[in-house]
C-alpha cells in the first residue's frame, strides 16, 4: 500500500533527491510531501517544515555530512526518531546518501538503513521502495536510465520507440518527462475510443498540442496536420500503444505517410512511440515508416 512519504535532506543533495529519488518514489505510487512543493512564500520556514512532516506517515531522511551539519535537517531528523524512537512502526527511514557517522539516536535502535552511496545498487533501492509502499516493476536503475536514454535521444530531435515487458510502470516514465523536463510533449493513447478514427487521431494529436479547430473528414485530415504541425517549429509527440496500429484500417497509408514526411522530410516532428513489439517488427517492409530513423529503448519488467 502506498504511503505519505516527507523527505528530509539537505538542499546540496537536492539535484539527486530530485532528480532521481523523488520521480521513483512518486512513479512507484507514494505521495511525497517534500518543501519544494510544499512551502509558501510569507510563512515560518519551521512551522511549515513541521506541518508538512506530521502529514506523513514515514520520515525518509536523507543523510550526508551536510545533513548531519544542518540545524534546520536535524531539527527534522529529531522529530521523525521523537515519533518512533525504537524504530518499531516503520517510520523513519534512514538512508545513507553519501558516506557519513549513524547519529546515535539511529544506532542505538539499530534498524535496517538503506545505503545509497552507490544510487545503482538495485536491491537497496528496493529496500527503500518497498518500505515506502511503491512499486516501479522493475528495478530503480533501469528505470531511471531508461528514462535518461530516453530524453538523451529525444533532446538530439531523435524519434525513439519504448518497448515495454512485463508490467513497469512506463506510463508513469512518460508523464514524468512531460512534466519535469518536455512540458511540450504532446501525449496520445491509441487506446482511447477517440483514436480509433482517423480524423479522431488526428484532432488528438493536434490538441494535445494546445491545437484546438476543427478536423475535416478524410482525406482533407491529413492536410490539416500536416499544416497546423508545419507552422510550428518543432513538435515531439508520444504515440502510446502503438501496437493497435496494425488494427486501424481506417488510418490508411496516407496517414503513416505524412508522419514520414514530417519527421523525416520536414523535420518537424519527433515521436516517442510506446509498444510492446518492437517498431521494426508492427509494420510490413515496404510500410512508409519502416525506414525511418528510430532509436530502441527496451524497459522490462519484473
Amino acid at each position: 500500500m502506498s504511503k505519505k512519504v516527507f523527505i528530509s535532506y539537505s538542499h546540496r543533495q537536492g539535484d539527486w533527491v530530485w532528480g532521481r529519488l523523488v520521480p521513483c518514489l512518486r512513479a512507484g505510487g507514494a505521495e511525497v510531501l517534500i518543501d519544494h512543493d510544499r512551502f509558501v512564500a510569507g510563512k515560518a520556514v519551521v512551522g511549515q517544515m513541521d506541518a508538512t512532516q506530521d502529514a506523513a506517515e514515514i520520515s525518509l531522511l536523507v543523510l550526508t555530512p551536510d545533513y548531519l551539519s544542518s540545524d534546520y535537517c536535524l531539527h527534522e531528523m529529531e522529530r521523525a526518531i521523537a515519533r518512533d524512537p525504537q524504530f518499531a512502526h516503520g517510520a523513519v527511514i534512514p538512508v545513507k546518501r553519501v558516506e557519513c557517522p549513524m547519529p546515535d539516536a539511529i544506532t542505538a535502535p539499530n534498524p535496517l538503513w538503506v545505503n545509497l552511496c552507490e544510487d545503482r545498487d538495485a536491491a537497496q533501492w528496493d529496500l527503500l521502495l518497498q518500505a515506502c509502499g511503491a512499486d516501479l516493476g522493475v528495478a530503480a536503475p533501469a528505470w531511471l536510465a531508461t528514462r535518461d536514454e530516453i530524453l538523451q535521444f529525444l533532446r538530439r530531435g531523435q524519434s525513439v520507440n519504448l518497448v515495454v515487458t512485463g508490467r513497469p510502470q512506463w506510463r508513469e516514465l512518460i508523464a514524468h518527462v512531460k512534466e519535469e523536463f518536455i512540458t511540450d510533449l504532446g501525449i496520445v493513447d491509441l487506446e482511447r475510443g477517440s483514436s480509433v478514427s482517423r480524423p479522431g487521431l488526428v484532432r488528438g494529436i493536434l490538441e494535445s498540442f494546445g491545437v484546438k479547430r476543427p478536423v475535416p473528414a478524410k482525406p482533407d485530415d491529413l492536410a490539416a496536420l500536416h499544416n497546423a504541425l508545419s507552422a510550428r517549429r518543432l513538435s515531439l509527440l508520444a504515440l502510446l500503444h502503438l501496437d493497435h496500429v496494425n488494427h486501424r484500417d481506417d488510418y490508411g497509408i496516407d496517414l503513416f505517410a505524412t508522419l514520414r514526411n514530417l519527421m523525416m522530410e520536414s523535420r518537424k516532428l519527433v515521436l516517442l512511440a510506446q509498444s510492446r513489439q518492437p517498431f521494426i517488427e508492427l509494420l510490413p517492409h515496404d510500410h512508409p515508416l519502416s525506414s525511418i530513423d528510430i532509436k530502441t529503448v527496451e524497459l522490462h519488467g519484473r
